[in-house]
């Protein structure tokens, strides 16, 4: 697994033994594990690992989002009850409830909860690329060749940017053609400043630099998106980034 940066942030084992004290709960020992030596962060662009929270599905119990039949593995008031320890992007929850011997996925596009099974012999990675195939495919398995973890920082910083494409005439390119101009682009960049790692697909390009703890993100699908998100650590290379990014404008 590829670690974006490297100022990691463990969370004390003592920390995860009193929560489990306090609100009389087993934690998963390979998620106790992973942040110990992880931290809180987001795995692959798409799961949020987190600390965990015992408070932040206790709204969700008026809002009656999921059904609660035979067939659900808590009730409605034991929503409060729950422990989430991870998220999604798109708004869906890992959780587990002190009655529910596995974790509990609930979907933020889907009413039906589901019961995600805990293997105490995996590893944590190994369950969560479990998860997401389920959740997302095999298009998970094909956009992600590379697993990689975003470990959450107070230093680290985004910046949301903007591709400038070159016109033909007095016309604006369309978004295919643009598309195609952010993909030379990304090679290019590529090309003058090799990226550790490298993510493609036909969406969406991530390249991955150790010298400024980030990467920066090319939106293959509109054309014009960049993100740029790194730490503080090699103000030189990131001033170098930075040039070569207006230098194709992206700015």
């Amino acid at each position: 697994m590829y670690l974006v940066n490297e100022h990691v942030q463990p969370v004390e084992r003592a920390t995860l033994l009193r929560f489990q004290q306090d609100h009389h709960i087993q934690l998963p020992e390979a998620y106790c594990e992973f942040v110990q030596q992880y931290g809180v962060g987001t795995y692959c662009g798409v799961l949020n690992i987190e600390h965990p929270d015992a408070q932040q599905l206790q709204e969700f119990v008026e809002y009656q989002l999921w059904e609660h039949d035979e067939h659900s593995p808590i009730t409605n008031e034991q929503l409060a009850e729950c422990i989430v320890i991870g998220t999604t992007i798109d708004g869906d929850f890992l959780a587990l409830h002190p009655q529910v011997s596995d974790l509990l996925w609930l979907p933020r596009h889907s009413t039906e909860i589901e019961v995600r099974q805990y293997d105490s012999q995996a590893s944590w990675i190994e369950m969560m690329d479990q998860w997401l195939t389920m959740s997302y495919g095999d298009s998970f398995q094909k956009m992600q060749p590379h697993r990689y973890y975003e470990s959450w920082t107070p230093s680290q910083q985004h910046r949301s940017l903007t591709f400038h494409p070159s016109e033909e005439g007095n016309n604006l390119l369309s978004i295919s053609s643009s598309a195609e101009q952010l993909t030379q682009v990304a090679d290019q960049i590529n090309t003058q400043m090799p990226a550790d790692l490298k993510i493609e697909s036909p969406y969406s390009c991530l390249l991955f630099w150790r010298s400024i703890q980030g990467y920066a993100r090319f939106n293959y699908a509109y054309g014009y998106e960049v993100a740029l998100c790194y730490d503080d650590t090699d103000e030189e290379a990131k001033e170098r980034l930075v040039e070569l990014l207006l230098q194709y404008q992206i700015y």
